[in-house]
């Protein structure tokens, strides 16, 4: 992820962002989408205007991708069928030159989201990072998908300051299974202490089901659109697309 630059200094905090009625999203109740994340850690229904996404879309397939830990770009084209050009399998690769992209400063600076990364926070947001982010079907053994994929394994985000992230799909497969994201509730509240004290925050479901619960999981399905916003210390994983590559905004303020 690419961070943007300073949103506001701390001096400011006792001001909310300014221009609320300008907000793109006029459906958005902040203090009760606030509310659910800090008791649940996630919270749907968020909702992309139609043209944003469309922009988005079309920036995405049109500009260069960047697999994790590459040193280069590829052709978007070159990459849809998860396997990079040497034939080795790649499953995310991020959208280059996102600073070009006017569509995710009109987004990522919208008065209402701004307003509730502060609900969230406590305090204006510093900072913005922000993805446009593939993720290809490599046809791969579900274990072998997620040694190459580790966002698809169960975890939480270590970000060493407080954060609220933000997802929209732009591109997903037909079946709502396909590429969506999953959350165990009120797991960035109650954790084991084995579960904080240990190498990596990937940890096995058979052990979170065991102490959270099946019930506790809700995946977030949806359209090209459809979004939700958590916080990154919930326990949370990216479902493997099984049908079409998917193309997702990932925002997050600190």
């Amino acid at each position: 992820m690419s961070t943007l630059h300073q949103i506001a200094a701390s001096d400011q905090d006792h001001l909310d962002p300014k221009g609320q009625d300008t907000s793109v999203f006029t459906s958005l109740d902040v203090d009760k989408t606030a509310e659910r994340i800090k008791v649940d850690g996630l919270a749907l229904g968020l909702k992309l205007p139609e043209n944003l996404r469309d922009e988005l879309a079309a920036f995405g397939t049109s500009k260069p991708v960047k697999p994790w830990g590459a040193k280069q770009g590829f052709p978007l084209e070159t990459l849809i069928g998860g396997r990079l050009p040497t034939g080795e399998p790649v499953a995310v690769a991020e959208t280059v030159d996102l600073d070009q992209c006017a569509a995710v400063r009109t987004i990522t600076h919208d008065p209402k989201l701004l307003l509730l990364g502060k609900r969230v926070l406590g305090f204006n947001p510093k900072a913005i990072e922000v993805s446009l982010r593939w993720s290809f079907p490599t046809n791969l053994p579900t274990e072998e998908h997620r040694n190459i994929d580790l966002a698809s394994r169960w975890h939480y985000d270590v970000i060493g300051k407080s954060s609220v992230s933000l997802f929209f799909y732009i591109k997903k497969g037909n079946d709502d299974l396909d590429g969506s994201h999953a959350t165990i509730l009120g797991s960035h509240r109650r954790k084991k202490m084995s579960m904080l004290f240990r190498p990596s925050t990937s940890i096995s479901e058979a052990e979170l089901m065991s102490y959270y619960g099946p019930g506790q999981v809700v995946i977030a399905t949806g359209e090209p659109g459809d979004g939700f916003a958590e916080d990154p210390n919930a326990f949370h994983r990216a479902m493997q697309p099984i049908s079409s590559a998917r193309l997702v905004l990932l925002i997050r303020y600190t």
